[in-house]
């Protein structure tokens, strides 16, 4: 009896263990689980974002290396291009040297042979930096007045056609796009109106007989 009352109790005892134990590996709530996947849809949303973010703070950074590049490489040619226009400048008192000489006649043979030789040496260095892009700019006479090559030092009256090259004085020279110096011109106008001519006699003499009268009045205040 006593063996058989032991059973039951050990069997009793199983019962609630089994019980422990089924109550500790009981399957989450519903409500459980949604919470979980909640927290991992949002961990992966934020990992989505993450890359997303970090791809284009890639792309971004690529595009702005390759317009840098680019900037510089274009920077690195206009040097290249220009690189002579200070050297062009200070030569163009040499170039003006040879274009008065060349003016010049010749009265001996002797004055022949050097103007000969100084036109080979000219022509070679003409040849030397328009190799490099250099342009001259040679107006003749007639041409019309180009104000984006020419610069007017003086103006004179002239029955024809207005704005026409009456004269040259120095040859202009340009680098690729850059205008180095402007053709030096004399250029044409229309002769003033004998109107105009009168009102500008009449004008001058009052001036001048108002400075008269500005000098009588400080000698007097001198005495």
């Amino acid at each position: 009896m006593d063996n058989e009352k032991k059973d039951v109790e050990n069997t009793k005892q199983d019962v609630k263990d089994d019980k422990k134990v089924d109550n500790q590996t009981a399957p989450t709530s519903p409500d459980t689980k949604k919470d979980v996947k909640k927290d991992e849809i949002n961990e992966v949303d934020k990992l989505k974002y993450d890359v997303e973010h970090w791809k284009n703070e890639y792309y971004r950074a690529y595009a702005d290396m390759a317009n840098l590049r680019k900037s510089m490489e274009r920077d690195q040619q206009t040097a290249n291009k220009y690189r002579i226009e200070g050297f062009v400048q200070n030569l163009l008192g040499v170039l003006d040297a040879f274009d008065m000489a060349f003016k010049a006649e010749a009265k001996n043979e002797e004055l022949k042979n050097y103007l000969i030789g100084f036109q080979y040496v000219h022509k070679q260095l003409l040849q030397v930096i328009t190799d490099e892009g250099v342009v001259e700019i040679c107006p003749k006479v007639g041409d019309k007045f180009d104000v984006n090559n020419m610069h007017a030092i003086d103006v004179v009256e002239d029955p024809g056609e207005e704005n026409i090259v009456k004269s040259v004085s120095l040859k202009g020279y340009r680098l690729y796009e850059h205008l180095i110096r402007p053709a030096m011109v004399v250029v044409t106008k229309h002769p003033a109106k004998k109107e105009e001519k009168k009102d500008a006699v009449e004008t001058n003499k009052v001036v001048d007989a108002k400075d008269v009268k500005n000098d009588a009045s400080t000698e007097k205040k001198a005495c």
